[in-house]
């Protein structure tokens, strides 16, 4: 039988969408969250982190991942992204069987000790992850973990959660970089400080990294560990510095496990911020506080030179590009640039004095959801009804469909002065030439994951 429908193929329906609920003027927003999410819509732009690729960045870590087979598809796929990352990940299947049963705790020993065994070369470490299921059900992890412990001595066992349904205390993303660090132990102190919990190394030149070389501190960089070895010296530092908000809880479990110091230095655009980092760093562990102004005078310069290249075109800003979207826009805005819209879903409870000055500074400024429903039937056409537009972040590059990108995800490491200085040269760089790859860039998870 032939059915209308294959006969005449059916028309998919033109709705009239307006923005309302998914953009607001900053003016009429509310803080932290001005907008509300119901059923949600997810881009294509994919740069930012997953739980498969961050334990890739643990030397010698392997992936067990014991859920459904639903939920091991995105998994086996995200880990495969990773250079080498199909060797150091498995999966144990959740099965009925194990639900009516009830043996939540002995197939995860039997299923993660099997893996072991198999292996040609056993792990240095296994973070082993556990889904909604098992919680719903109360699996004991402490009986888990305890006899996997027992059974191979040699090997450091992290309780991971893919658990994005219980979201209580700390979103998946806070949780996972809390558990990366889980395998540090103490070790006798050294001159030392950790910075923690990133994903992309920062960078060697910048003014913090030359305060604590100069003071005589080693640095352990989580995210640019070669060798376990190295991960595992962290244990040896007086103090962990992170940049993230969302790397808190990491460096203050560590700061109780561990007896090291957590020092909260932000990202900063603001010179303000970016003195008082420093000058906390200084108080904190002994150190002589760099030439501040003449860094701002070398960004005044450079900044001076990129508005006269720039002129008054579009600039569209996403919180993946950094965590701190409304500073850099403020940043930005006062020094004469045309940013229009910044694309986020939540503001940062340490955005919100940036928050009040550019409601009234800049009252028209757009903000807009990227994950409510409406975000994937509105038109993504600034660049036809702007001309050309310059997006700082993947997401901003896809929802304004502009090539002219700076493909930046979670400040890249860039950090302080010099990192802004980095930030500055890629505008420049976005602004002279369009990147024809971007739709291809932005579909890749985890963007420069090294594994």
């Amino acid at each position: 039988m032939i059915y209308e429908n294959e006969i005449h193929s059916p028309q998919v329906p033109r709705y009239h969408v307006t923005p309302d609920g998914a953009e607001v003027a900053i003016s009429q927003a509310s803080f932290p969250k001005p907008f509300h999410i119901g059923l949600k819509y997810a881009s294509p732009a994919r740069g930012h982190w997953t739980i498969a690729h961050s334990p890739m960045l643990i030397p010698g870590c392997h992936e067990v991942y014991v859920c459904c087979a639903c939920c091991l598809h995105g998994v086996v796929l995200s880990a495969d992204e990773v250079p080498d990352g199909a060797g150091r990940f498995s999966t144990v299947t959740l099965t009925n069987e194990n639900l009516i049963k009830g043996n939540l705790e002995e197939m995860m020993i039997d299923g993660i000790s099997h893996i072991i065994d198999d292996m040609p070369e056993r792990p240095k470490c296994i973070e082993g992850f556990t889904s909604c299921m098992q919680h719903f059900l109360n699996i004991d992890l402490r009986v888990v973990y305890g006899t996997l412990r027992q059974k191979y001595p040699d090997i450091d066992f992290i309780d991971g959660y893919m658990i994005p349904t219980l979201q209580r205390r700390y979103t998946p993303d806070i949780l996972g970089r809390r558990q990366l660090v889980r395998a540090v132990q103490p070790l006798p102190k050294q001159k030392a400080v950790n910075y923690v919990v990133n994903y992309y190394p920062v960078d060697e030149d910048n003014e913090l990294t030359a305060m604590l070389r100069q003071g005589g501190y080693a640095i352990h960089d989580f995210a640019a560990c070669q060798t376990y070895e190295e991960y595992k010296a962290m244990g040896e530092s007086v103090a962990n510095i992170y940049f993230l908000e969302n790397a808190g809880p990491a460096a203050q479990d560590m700061g109780k496990r561990l007896d090291q110091q957590a020092l909260y230095l932000p990202y900063a655009y603001e010179y303000g911020r970016m003195r008082r980092n420093l000058q906390k760093a200084a108080d904190a562990l002994g150190l002589t506080m760099p030439d501040c102004d003449a860094y701002e005078q070398a960004i005044e310069e450079k900044v001076q030179t990129l508005r006269e290249q720039v002129g008054d075109m579009h600039i569209a800003i996403d919180y993946t590009a950094t965590p701190r979207p409304l500073e850099l826009a403020a940043f930005l805005l006062t020094h004469g640039f045309n940013v229009y819209a910044i694309y986020l879903d939540e503001m940062s409870p340490d955005e919100k004095e940036t928050f009040q000055f550019l409601r009234e500074q800049y009252p028209d400024l757009s903000l807009r959801s990227t994950s409510h429903f409406k975000r994937r039937l509105l038109p993504r056409d600034d660049s036809k009804k702007y001309g050309k537009v310059l997006a700082i972040g993947q997401m901003a590059a896809y929802f304004t469909d502009t090539k002219y990108f700076v493909n930046l995800v979670e400040n890249g490491g860039f950090y302080g002065y010099t990192g802004l200085l980095k930030i500055l040269d890629l505008i420049g760089q976005a602004n002279a030439a369009e990147n024809p790859k971007m739709r291809d860039i932005i579909q890749i998870k985890a963007w420069g994951c090294h594994g």
